[in-house]
Formats: structure tokens, sequence, C-alpha cells
């Protein structure tokens, strides 16, 4: 009966910390998305590895495009890196093409190319790619997984397959370790001189090469996109909020731990509601406006509950580019003629950061590359 009450046993803040410390030292760089505004004014060198980050807006405000950009960083960063994307609709595959070979080809046409893998430069022509960048583009999309689902069911099951996946590649890599181990032990050597220069070479820091298979390399990363959860889990949401929260609640629950137990970046596309023409500033209520921008009608969906959930929320949206674009957009007159709008992300929400209330506009050409614009 007194085991019953026993306390669980206490740990020092200070080993916690460590623990904490040499998770975050294991971290893979975050994901570039592409723009150097949004990159290192808003997003802190792009999308974290470890974290949730939800993206949503209204239809054609560039969430899949956004998220094309961080995959193509992902594959181009790191050789074997994967990338599982679950779509509830048919994903666009041929403009995840085209960004690979954009970005490929100005790596090699420009010394700026960094770490992050992209350059951060204007077009000032087509590119035609080369044999060999469209040689690497087939062996980078190959290391896309595409799970199609039709329900939320299906979102689970293709993560949890996901999960297993990992499970099976890290299991094998134990294996693979173990025996060049073992290979490796057996070799003995034929003096005392031999045997203490063999001791003394194993202390020595060597490069990874295919001679030293058990050498650290430059860490593996995966990378999850789900496009989109609000197309799946809106239905039920319809249905019976309770129900909806309650499933939505547990799957992002273990959603959140194996993204941070495994450094994934993970990234869930979301929709945006309260669109309406009527929704004007005027009969908003305030919980209503996420935006720093009064303009800026909308808010991501599945509810308030939903940005509990996630470590990044991130909401896109549109904005005329000029004052005169802006007098045509929401004036008395409420011209005919066209006006020219740029794309605006914003972070409502950075768990683990100060980025909150930062954002930047950007422009996306033919859906292939982010430029940086100034209002």
């Amino acid at each position: 009966m007194n085991n019953f009450h026993e306390a669980a046993p206490a740990f020092l803040g200070s080993t916690l910390l460590q623990s904490e410390k040499k998770h975050e030292s294991l971290k893979p760089p975050p994901a570039s998305c592409g723009s150097r505004d949004v990159d290192v004014g808003v997003l802190e060198g792009g999308f974290r590895y470890g974290e949730v980050t939800a993206i949503a807006g209204a239809t054609r405000t560039g969430k899949t495009a956004l998220a094309f950009q961080a995959i193509a960083s992902h594959l181009i960063t790191y050789e074997e890196g994967e990338v599982a994307l679950i779509a509830t609709t048919d994903p666009p595959l041929a403009r995840l093409k085209d960004i690979l070979i954009v970005r490929l080809e100005q790596s090699r046409r420009s010394p700026a190319f960094t770490e992050s893998g992209y350059v951060y430069e204007r077009r000032a022509k087509p590119i035609s790619p080369t044999r060999d960048t469209m040689n690497k583009v087939s062996k980078m999309l190959e290391r896309v997984r595409i799970s199609r689902v039709f329900d939320f069911p299906g979102i689970i099951e293709a993560v949890s397959e996901f999960s297993a996946d990992l499970e099976e590649d890290d299991q094998a890599n134990e294996v693979k370790l173990d025996e060049n181990e073992h290979e490796r032990t057996r070799s003995i050597a034929d003096s005392e001189d031999e045997a203490m220069d063999d001791l003394s070479a194993e202390h020595e820091p060597k490069a990874p090469t295919e001679d030293n298979p058990n050498q650290p390399k430059k860490p593996s990363a995966s990378m999850l996109v789900i496009d989109n959860i609000a197309s799946v889990l809106g239905p039920t949401m319809t249905k019976s909020q309770v129900q909806g929260h309650a499933l939505l609640a547990n799957f992002m629950r273990s959603l959140h731990h194996l993204t941070k137990h495994r450094n994934i970046c993970t990234l869930i596309l979301n929709a945006a509601v309260g669109l309406r023409a009527q929704n004007t500033q005027y009969h908003r209520r305030p919980e209503d406006q996420v935006s720093v921008f009064a303009s800026i009608v909308g808010k991501p969906g599945l509810g308030k509950h939903f940005s509990y959930l996630v470590d990044t929320s991130i909401f896109l949206s549109t904005l005329p580019r000029s004052k005169d674009d802006a007098d045509v957009a929401y004036g008395d007159a409420r011209e005919s003629r066209k006006y020219e709008e740029v794309g605006v992300i914003e972070v409502l929400k950075d768990r683990y950061g100060c980025r909150e209330g930062r954002w930047s506009a950007f422009v996306m050409e033919a859906g292939l590359q982010l430029r940086d614009v100034r209002l």
C-alpha cells in the first residue's frame, strides 16, 4: 500500500538541461524556403527540424509552393534524406521537379550556394538544365515517398507506416555497423608494434570514406509533409466538434512525439476560414483578427484549439502591392481594373522562439521561386 503512494524519482534540472542540449545539438539546420527575407527575417533560418509547423492560408496563397521549397532544400542538403508526402489530392510533382531544376542549376552557376541548399538570386533568363542536373533531380525524386489518402484514418495510417520505416532503417543500420565492427575485430596485428599502431589509429579522427564505413558521416534527416489536413478532418469537425478535436489531439500528440524524437521537419498544410467578403474590419470579432494587417481577413482552420497542438503556426495571405493597387482593391469606386498583389507570410505562434508577430512579403515567380519584395 505504501508503494502505491511513493513519488516518482526526481531528476536534477542540470541533468534534464544537459539531455536537452545534447538533443538540440543533433538537430539539422533549418530547411530554407527560398527567400532571404523570409528565412532570415521571419523564420530565423527556415523551417526547423524537430518541430511541427502548420502553414495555413486560403487557396492560391502559396501553401503547397512554400512546402515544395522546403522539400527541395531538404533533398539538396541531405543526399540520403527522405521525404514522406501525405497528400489528400494529387500533388503537382511536375512543379517540385521544376523547383529542383532551378535550384540545382543556380547553385552550379553561382558561387553563392550555401548549406541551406538555395541561392538567393533572381533568374535573369530561363534555365536550360544539363543532363547531369536531370539525373540528380531523378535521384532526388526517388527519395520522395507519396501516400495518397482520402480520409483522416488514412493520414494516421500513413504516418504510422512512415514511423515503421524509420525503425526498420535504424535496425538495418545497426546490423550493418555490427557486421563492420565484427569484421574489423577479426583483423589481428602480427606484432606488438602493429597492434599499438592500430590502437593509436582508433583514436585519431578519420574522414568518412567508403573504406571506413564506421566513421561518422553527415547525419541524415527526414521530412514529413501533410497536404492538406483540413480537407479530410473538416467533415468530421462539422458533424461533431468534440469527436473531431479528440481525434486531432490524439493524432497530434503522437505526431509531436515522433517529430521531436526523430528530429523530423514536419509541415502540416491547413486551410483558412472566415474569408467572406462581408467579414470586414467593421463587422469582425476581435478574436477573429489574427493578422497584423486589418485588411487581411480569415484565420487558420480547424479552430483555435489546433494552434495549441503545433510548435509554429504560419499564416499566408495576399495584399495589394502599392498604394495605387490598394485604392483599386479597397476604394469606394470599386474599379474593375486589375491590380497587383504580393504574398504575405506571418508567424502567428512560436512555442520555442521569439518569431511570433514577424512577417514579410514575397512574390512567387511562376510557382518556382520566391522573390523578396518591398511594400
